[in-house]
């Protein structure tokens, strides 16, 4: 009995082992390996097929282009989920090109420029302020105005310069004081006048201004508002009676008016970014002189209109 165990137990190892040496894969031993084969003779791959698998085909590289478009027709026809299962179809998607994306950019980038620019200059070169003082000369048209000669003024204040598009068009404002002076002559039969007329204003004129290039020529266009701030005359009369010789001295006897308007026209040069000159006329639409408030009689009926040429100059800070 116990030999016969013995035979049993012997038996079956061989039995295993041989299995084991027939299924096994050795270096040398002309098989390969292959998870899916089962069985005895598993890999092993004979002289005449190696030969037929080293043979390259004609159309290996055809074929591979294939399947690679296949695959990856495939890919594109059928969507995977996150769980591995196979989709709906998914179709191409297709790009369009959007102009608006091209001229939101493009915008996007020329603001960005200016504003660049804007704080690379300074916000004293956007807004500009400064003070300008001026002198010239006023000629008066209009009824009985031969009896008067050139008057003169000057006058000094505030500026402020604003651009409104591309510093070729901008706005100016000016708050200055002004003192103005004329004088008058006539000789008459039984005698001679003469008078003088002062009067100082508070001027605000508002311009709009246009750049012609950058070489720094500008003109402005716009009007004047002139408001009085004091007003005095003085006429002095003299009458030749029977050798003898009268004089008098009135004040205040030709009054002028409180506001006047007028037009202006200004022509400029920058010489620095900040100093400029100028060259303006103004013209007045309304009558110098109060008519309703005139005392003197040779002066009554007159008609004043004032045509002022000043001389500017102007410095920015």
């Amino acid at each position: 009995m116990r030999f016969g165990k013995f035979n049993l137990v012997a038996t079956m190892l061989l039995s295993l082992s041989l299995n084991t040496f027939a299924q096994g894969v050795f270096e040398g031993s002309g098989e390969e390996p292959d998870n899916s084969c089962v069985g005895d003779g598993c890999g092993l791959v004979f002289p005449a097929q190696q030969e037929q698998m080293d043979q390259p085909t004609e159309n290996s590289d055809d074929q591979s282009a294939s399947a690679s478009e296949n695959f990856q027709s495939s890919n594109d026809a059928v969507a995977v989920d996150s769980s591995g299962k196979n989709g709906t179809k998914v179709p191409d998607a297709e790009y369009t090109h959007d102009d608006d994306e091209d001229d939101a950019r493009d915008h996007y980038v020329s603001e960005s420029a200016s504003e660049y620019a804007a704080r690379k200059e300074g916000f004293s070169k956007l807004l500009q302020f400064g003070i300008r003082a001026e002198g010239g000369l006023s000629f008066l048209f209009g009824t009985k105005s031969e009896d008067w000669g050139l008057g003169y003024e000057a006058g000094a204040g505030l500026i402020g310069r604003l651009p409104i598009y591309r510093r070729t068009l901008g706005l100016q404002m000016e708050f200055s004081y002004s003192f103005r002076h004329y004088s008058y002559e006539k000789s008459v039969s039984y005698g001679h006048n003469e008078a003088e007329l002062a009067q100082t204003q508070f001027k605000i004129p508002v311009m709009l201004q246009y750049f012609f290039d950058d070489d720094g020529f500008y003109v402005n266009f716009g009007i004047n508002l002139g408001l009085k701030m004091s007003g005095e005359s003085t006429y002095h009369q003299t009458i030749f009676d029977d050798g003898k010789t009268i004089k008098d001295k009135h004040s205040n006897t030709l009054p002028t008016v409180g506001v006047d308007v007028g037009a202006i026209v200004d022509l400029g040069y920058m010489i620095t970014s900040w100093m400029s000159v100028d060259l303006r006329v103004i013209q007045n639409f309304n009558n110098l002189l109060y008519a309703d408030g005139i005392f003197e009689s040779p002066v009554m009926g007159s008609k004043l209109y004032a045509l002022r040429t000043t001389l500017g100059v102007a410095f920015f800070i």
